[in-house]
């Protein structure tokens, strides 16, 4: 379905209005929630830009993004990105990041970052054997209480996705590459997973040394919330500890692998 999206940048106020109704589709946001056109419009009228992804006459994915300064170096902060759930895994979304990634190239930034719920398995896989991004940095209830369909009954903790728009494993990626399926897991240590019995288990890690870690997530978390909110709370007070304190000791999340069951993060000292 990839080959029949068009992509563009949004200009005009007639286009950036049509997020709206995308952006309500897409996280089942009120109206006091979404990005307004006039919001988007000031973006882009100060450099930044949004892009918008057509299929059938109509708009079916959008993102934007603008300039961040960060440690002397202008970066490109990726704030929205949603595609239409009747698109979803047709690669619209991946056509709109690198849409994004060719806009930022061009204008000399090297750099991409953007937050996303760590619990959300289907975002870690994209942003990670997708796109290629690391991630260093974890904020607990980043937003504040949410109410739109995604977010709402649990804090809205959130990872940082770091994307080197000109590393060589991004310029492959981009042209179709994929990070294998098939990776090693034999020398993680878990930190976080599921025994046998079916029960979540914590291991509180004092004194990394080193090695590899694995912090585990639940397959979908929207139906796990459906279905038992208090195991997916605990989850997600769960998640935090193991990453925090990772990250804290200096490590990065370097990957993720997708399983039958579950998601696994990847945390090393390797960049």
């Amino acid at each position: 379905m990839a080959e029949n999206i068009v992509i563009s940048e949004l200009q005009s106020m007639d286009d950036l209005s049509a997020t709206v109704e995308l952006q309500k589709a897409v996280w089942g946001m009120e109206d006091t929630e979404v990005a307004s056109p006039h919001t988007l419009r000031a973006i882009v009228h100060s450099g930044g830009a949004v892009f918008g992804a057509v299929a059938q006459g109509r708009l079916v994915g959008f993102c934007f993004g603008f300039a961040a300064p960060r440690a002397g170096e202008h970066w490109l902060w990726s704030h929205m990105a949603g595609v239409h759930p009747c698109f979803q895994r047709a690669g619209v979304g991946f056509l709109l990041k690198q849409a994004q990634r060719d806009w930022a190239l061009s204008r000399g930034y090297r750099w991409m970052a953007w937050t996303f719920d760590p619990l959300q398995c289907g975002n870690a896989n994209f942003n990670f054997n997708r796109l290629g991004v690391i991630a260093g940095a974890y904020s607990v209830n980043h937003y504040g209480d949410m109410q739109d369909g995604i977010n709402a009954g649990l804090a809205s903790d959130r990872l940082e996705a770091q994307w080197q728009l000109d590393a060589p494993h991004v310029h492959e990626m981009a042209a179709g590459a994929h990070r294998s399926d098939e990776q090693d897991l034999s020398d993680l240590r878990k930190l976080l997973y599921v025994d046998p019995e079916g029960a979540t288990r914590h291991i509180r890690e004092t004194a990394p040394d080193g090695g590899r870690y694995s912090i585990e997530i639940p397959l979908c978390i929207a139906e796990l919330k459906r279905r038992d909110i208090k195991r997916a709370r605990q989850w997600q007070l769960c998640l935090r500890q193991a990453m925090t304190d990772l990250l804290a000791a200096g490590y990065i999340v370097s990957g993720f692998a997708q399983g039958s069951e579950t998601g696994c993060y990847i945390l090393s000292r390797e960049r």
